[in-house]
């Protein structure tokens, strides 16, 4: 799996929590699909290659698992090695990418229209990087028995 990820971020700090529309949207409109057992990430959807199209290859779907993240808060460090920290970000890994944001404009232009904020899209390098953040599990024994909570 490629170790490279794409975000997509508001061009402006955005204080208002949009993560739910987003969900909604990009659900509707088949960008993502099902969430994955125990994650808080999403599949790609029947629609995923229409906003971001895959680069000429012989391959002809993506290499790997694509995880797709909804998330409210994050921070990351840029291509350019700048420390960003953003909200409502769109986080794509997995998959191969080619570093063009005309390649990614289609979506943009679509996160615009859930949203109203104009977004950027950049290219990590390393995931682990991103802060993203899985839902924690804590397990503890009461009376013999192995509960959880989320």
């Amino acid at each position: 799996m490629y170790r490279t990820a794409l975000v997509f971020y508001p061009q402006s700090f955005v204080g208002f929590n949009k993560t739910q529309r987003l969900e909604r949207h990009l659900f509707s409109s088949g960008f993502i699909g099902s969430r994955f057992h125990a994650s808080p990430a999403f599949t790609t959807g029947t629609a995923y290659r229409q906003f971001l199209p895959k680069g000429e290859t012989l391959q002809r779907y993506q290499y790997g698992v694509v995880r797709i993240h909804i998330q409210a808060v994050g921070q990351w460090i840029t291509s350019k090695g700048m420390l960003l920290d953003s909200t409502n970000l769109i986080i794509v890994e997995g998959d191969a990418f080619i570093a063009s944001e005309k390649q990614c404009g289609i979506f943009c232009d679509f996160l615009k229209t859930i949203t109203g904020d104009a977004y950027l899209v950049d290219t990590v390098a390393n995931v682990s990087c991103l802060g993203i953040r899985e839902q924690s599990v804590m397990y503890f024994v009461d009376d013999y028995k192995l509960a959880t909570h989320h």
